[in-house]
């Protein structure tokens, strides 16, 4: 009787240990969550969905396709705004991008159409994604983007080439 007696309770305190790690356990997966750095993933695929093959060779009055996503791991949701533009000069787009609400780790990612409106060679078109929440404002009310993203391209009066693929560069 002696015997069952201490087994029941050897058995009963090691049930309690195995439940204290395990709680450890997934206080320390919370904790791990929690401690990550809020931020945004900012990124541009080319029309066929891969980071390659962007549209970077236009003829004027023509247009290209690039797919724009966007990842919030803020740990809440995000508003963004986003701006295009060209050699600083900004690109007309849908008004949808306007106000762009993401939930916490959620994803958006969907097609942006280009259409340059002049010409040139080696032009930086800019991506600017701006988080409202965190929006930080240079003197004479010029706000920075909180992601940047730039594709060199080049938009001539008559088709030289076929769309070739360039390096996209993150700020």
């Amino acid at each position: 009787m002696m015997y069952i007696q201490k087994l029941v309770i050897l058995i009963l305190i090691s049930l309690a240990l195995l439940a204290s790690g395990c709680e450890g356990i997934m206080n320390a997966k919370q904790s791990s969550e929690f401690l990550q750095e809020p931020s945004t993933e900012f990124y541009i695929l080319g029309p066929d969905g891969t980071a390659k093959n962007y549209p970077t060779n236009y003829v004027l009055g023509e247009n290209g396709t690039v797919i724009v996503g966007i990842i919030n791991h803020e740990q809440k949701p995000v508003n963004y705004t986003m701006e295009v533009k060209l050699e600083d000069t900004l690109l007309p787009l849908p008004s949808d991008w306007q106000n762009i609400c993401i939930e916490n780790n959620e994803t958006l990612k969907k097609a942006v159409t280009i259409n340059p409106p002049f010409e040139g060679t080696n032009m930086d078109l800019q991506f600017l994604l701006y988080n409202n929440d965190k929006k930080e404002m240079l003197e004479d009310n010029i706000s920075l983007p909180y992601r940047n993203l730039n594709l060199r391209i080049n938009v001539t009066t008559q088709n030289l080439s076929k769309n070739t693929s360039t390096p996209i560069t993150a700020v």
